[in-house]
């Protein structure tokens, strides 16, 4: 990815301005006061000025800029390069790039001085480590060129900034528990159905196309009769993800630091959305609060993970009030598993969930709002610390609302986050049910 730059031509500088006048000043000075020892002191310069006029630097030099990937994830570093041609007589180039909160730059200040080689083309690069996700441009920059004694120089050439996309690294995620009443063709988990798979489920008489491989000789010798291990089916499953972004609460630092709501949210998202899709589940993403509206279709695979991840990139807190994903149906197949993150703060959000849960049996939420929101807002002062610690009544008082009506709520807490709720869900779906 390159832009470039073709400005104009070498032009003078103040120092051989001063060089100039100084050496003709003092030998003009010399002869009329007939000061010889002046004229000594002068003739440096005076070899300075001839010697860079000599030697001026010719022709139009062009300078375009690149970065050496389009895309990074979180903590991964790229290289911002600018290339500067008909360099043959710089003796130095001088170089910036614009400061962004969200990247880290080798050099710190993202700028400095190299020597040139004397050929045509001269290349700077400024390593820079993006810490957040998102989409952001890296850049502006300028470069420029001097010939020898800073006698005449190139630029300073502006460089136009260059996009690059962030995604999220997602957070550290393992989940133990079956997936509720899966419906798929193939996968990692076990259905209620018995059939070719590597879940036991119990040992009964040997019937016609069961494989040999099955015959469990222990049984079969002790009864006189042949039997075989029977197994439950290994499925997949539809895991839907609706991400919240009406609001954006705590502090945002990057990778390294303090993780706000939002930065809860979407780690939280491609953790589960990488999870799923490497046991072989199809995943889908959905998003609520946003200036533009994410709709991907469930499916699996490397690739989708990879748009996952793009779209989740895109996400900017509290644009608007979008309610489409409540009003719309969510698209869940019979079987399939519908998880809405969100820190629970808008009571449109609340409500959204409530009515989620009508259509939908199989809805977890997870809770993605920080813990330490209390202490951050002391920071500001007494009356913020205190009307925060109110609204947390509040919200607790509706989770468990939302609890009463049968939603199960669960924080985000990593690996492990979601074993209990969904162990409760499979044994929901196991548990027989009145017929009408």
């Amino acid at each position: 990815m390159t832009a470039g730059f073709a400005g104009g031509g070498w032009r003078p500088t103040a120092t051989h301005a001063r060089a100039v006048i100084g050496a003709a000043a003092g030998m003009v000075i010399a002869v009329v006061a007939g000061r010889p020892a002046l004229a000594v002191i002068s003739f440096p310069l005076a070899v300075v000025a001839v010697w860079s006029v000599a030697t001026r630097p010719s022709g139009r030099p062009s300078a375009d800029a690149s970065l050496a990937h389009r895309t990074v994830r979180e903590g991964e570093a790229t290289v911002w390069r600018a290339r500067l041609t008909g360099t043959e007589a710089a003796d130095r180039l001088a170089f910036t790039l614009s400061y962004e909160p969200a990247f880290d730059t080798d050099p710190d200040t993202g700028a400095g001085t190299v020597a040139a080689d004397g050929t045509a083309e001269a290349t700077v690069t400024v390593a820079v480590r993006s810490n957040r996700w998102g989409r952001r441009v890296v850049g502006g920059g300028l470069i420029a060129a001097e010939s020898s004694f800073g006698a005449f120089r190139f630029g300073p050439a502006s460089l136009p900034p260059l996009p690059l996309d962030t995604l999220p690294l997602p957070a550290v995620f393992d989940n133990a528990a079956p997936v509720p009443d899966p419906q798929g063709l193939v996968g990692a988990n076990h259905s209620r159905r018995q059939g070719d798979g590597t879940e036991f489920a119990t040992i009964r008489p040997f019937t016609t196309g069961d494989r040999l491989r099955r015959v469990h000789w222990p049984v079969s010798l002790r009864t006189g009769m042949l039997h075989v291990a029977a197994t439950y089916v290994d499925v997949d499953t539809n895991v839907q993800i609706v991400v919240d972004a009406t609001s954006d609460v705590g502090a945002s630092e990057g990778i390294d630091g303090e993780a706000s709501s939002l930065d809860r949210t979407v780690r939280a998202a491609g953790a589960l959305a990488e999870h799923f899709l490497r046991r072989g589940d199809r995943v889908g993403l959905r998003t609520s609060g946003t200036q533009r509206f994410v709709n991907v279709p469930v499916s699996s695979g490397v690739s989708h993970l990879l748009r996952i991840l793009a779209e989740l990139s895109t996400l900017d807190a509290g644009a608007t009030r979008d309610r489409r994903w409540s009003k719309q149906p969510a698209g869940i197949e019979p079987g399939g598993l519908l998880i809405v993150l969100s820190p629970l703060l808008s009571p449109a959000a609340l409500e959204q969930v409530a009515s989620l849960a009508v259509r939908h049996a199989r809805l977890v939420v997870v809770d993605t709002l920080p813990d330490d929101i209390v202490p951050q807002a002391a920071a500001f002062g007494t009356a913020r610390a205190l009307a925060w610690r109110i609204r947390l009544l509040e919200r607790s008082v509706q989770i468990a609302e939302l609890a009463r009506a049968g939603v199960p709520v669960t924080a985000w807490r990593g690996p492990g986050s979601l074993d209990t709720v969904l162990r409760d869900l499979a044994r929901r779906a196991a548990a027989p049910r009145l017929a009408r």
